[in-house]
């Protein structure tokens, strides 16, 4: 059933917890389902972690927000969900239903399917240079961003090479731009490249290409530290504090203002021959991440349509401005609570945003010390969602530390999925 909102109206149902909220999660964790009262707005929530579509699933129930012209999901925490619709809002909802099937057909309508021109390169496995850094950093006492160099992606493809893995996209992640302030601290928002560290990096993205891969860049561009050059030019748009310590901000949404800003970092990083802009850090208010993810969406596929735009916000209304969706990080602990929030992330992507290729992320999680029969288990779980939702492996941690054993089997179930160039693999 669809009910349109006039005006602004509150509906009450009875149900039975727990709830299952995809929009809800907390960085890291699998939080989506709760027994506990709450009240949230699905479309101002922060959209911390793997954030998803702003609806509600509960036993045989279903109920989700068809536009985004916002409402609000309060539960008292025993049986009753009251859910307030603003004016023009349309709620979905079946009270007698398969939820997931219900979700299915919720997306159907939504979605935008019909503009989505998906590129082949778009699902080919992914080589990233995060974990790899974090592997450096553990060992050697440094931060991530610090043992990230020219030397250190050389390496990274001679490595590749080595394990005898297929090509395929190759992304530089965090420590590629200027990124610490005079006094020592992170700095973020300026994305020039950091020319210490990468003095010829003109010529690695042309070498990266020369050997094979598909150059990829991390980016962080709804985030700001004051210190920044925009930031200093534009007050006005530093929003809520993301990281205390960090100094790190939320940027608030000017449309003019950010257009400019997105045109210039995306105009010079794809002339120098970037085919994909992985997007992170989108934490803040989802409607202005949103917004200003549309924005780089469309200066991007102004340059270059083929370009290929990743967020980590697998929402409906977010995912229609990216041509793949990442599930957010998931680390390897004692308790083996990895597997439960690996399994919560994927979920929430694949019937969130059916509708585009997965990213999968990092093979062996974010952790950078695991154990071998770690890597390989959490490899089979991704290597199962990937023949499932057609969905890519980032391969980000090598595993040459490993046994010769677990490197072949490692490597033998990449080829199942991929040929050589790094392609997916047709039945």
């Amino acid at each position: 059933m669809i009910i349109t909102a006039e005006k602004y109206m509150q509906l009450v149902f009875r149900v039975n917890p727990p709830l299952f909220l995809p929009f809800y999660n907390e960085w890291g964790k699998n939080a989506y389902h709760t027994m506990k009262p709450f009240s949230y707005n699905p479309f101002t929530i922060n959209a911390s972690s793997t954030s998803g579509s702003p609806v509600i699933i509960t036993e045989n129930k279903f109920f989700g927000f068809l536009n985004d012209n916002g409402g609000e999901f309060k539960f008292n925490g025993s049986n009753t969900l009251e859910v307030s619709l603003y004016k023009g809002q349309k709620l979905y909802y079946n009270e007698n239903c398969n939820p997931y099937e219900e979700w299915r057909k919720y997306t159907d309508i939504v979605s935008d399917d019909n503009e989505y021109k998906k590129e082949s390169f778009w699902s080919n496995i992914e080589y990233c240079t995060w974990v790899e850094q974090a592997k450096l950093a553990a060992y050697t006492g440094c931060t991530n961003q610090e043992v990230l160099n020219e030397d250190f992606v050389y390496c990274f493809m001679k490595k590749i090479k080595e394990l005898g893995l297929p090509k395929g996209k190759l992304t530089i992640d965090d420590g590629w731009a200027e990124d610490i302030t005079p006094d020592g601290k992170y700095s973020i928002g300026n994305w020039k490249i950091n020319r210490e560290k990468f003095p010829n990096f003109e010529k690695l993205v042309a070498d990266i290409k020369k050997e094979g891969f598909i150059p990829g860049l991390w980016l962080a561009p709804f985030t700001l530290t004051p210190d920044a050059d925009f930031a200093k030019a534009h007050p006005e748009l530093l929003g809520a504090a993301h990281s205390e310590d960090k100094e790190w901000y939320y940027m608030h949404y000017d449309e003019a203002v950010v257009r400019r800003y997105y045109r210039e970092i995306f105009t010079f990083y794809a002339g120098m021959g970037f085919m994909k802009f992985k997007l992170d850090i989108s934490y803040g208010p989802k409607d202005e991440m949103i917004k200003l993810l549309k924005v780089m969406y469309e200066e991007i596929k102004a340059i270059n349509p083929k370009i290929e735009v990743e967020t980590h916000m697998p929402d409906i209304f977010a995912s229609r401005y990216a041509d793949t969706v990442r599930i957010n990080d998931v680390a390897f602990d004692s308790d083996g609570a990895w597997r439960y929030v690996t399994a919560g992330h994927y979920v929430v992507c694949r019937n969130s945003s059916p509708n585009r290729i997965l990213n999968l992320d990092h093979v062996g999680t974010n952790n950078p010390l695991m154990r071998g029969n770690n890597f390989l288990e959490h490899f089979e779980m991704l290597k199962e969602y990937s023949k499932e939702s057609g969905g890519y492996v980032t391969v980000s941690y090598l595993p040459d530390m490993f046994s010769k054993e677990i490197q072949k089997k490692f490597v033998d179930g990449i080829y199942e999925l991929y040929d050589e160039n790094g392609c997916r693999r047709t039945k």
